[in-house]
């Protein structure tokens, strides 16, 4: 008989967990960087490699707005601004090799300046995470 109650009180609680979870699913995520915040995937470019190989940069780029409006439309112009970015990226990491230092600062101002030139107003920032040289 106490099996009979364990067993009840086992499927009674995982019916009711299984219940709950797509009221949590439905819960809004908590999003990391507030919500002006924009995360786009990592891009990574061509360099030269050692021995006539290529080698690799990757670079993670993310876009904070203060402004709603301007927050929407990074989101509408995510793929110019990926298009240009790495077009840009391209462009630098070109010269690069496996030995060379990489100028965050420089990247940072380019890709700023595409941002700014691409949404058509100053107003979101650009922000790098980390730059992998390979």
């Amino acid at each position: 008989m106490q099996r009979r109650h364990l067993l009840f009180a086992l499927c009674a609680t995982a019916a009711t967990g299984l219940a709950a979870a797509p009221v949590l699913a439905n819960a809004p995520k908590k999003k990391g960087g507030g919500l002006g915040y924009t995360q786009f995937p990592m891009i990574s470019v061509f360099t030269k490699g050692a021995g006539h190989r290529h080698g690799s940069m990757s670079v993670e780029i993310g876009l904070y707005c203060d402004d709603a409006k301007l927050t929407d439309q990074v989101k509408l112009y995510r793929p110019r601004l990926m298009d240009a970015y790495v077009t840009k990226l391209q462009g630098y990491a070109a010269n690069l090799t496996a030995a060379s230092l990489v100028d965050t600062d420089y990247i940072a101002v380019q890709l700023q300046a595409t941002t700014d030139k691409i949404l058509g107003r100053p107003g979101a920032r650009v922000l790098l995470g980390s730059i992998l040289l390979n």
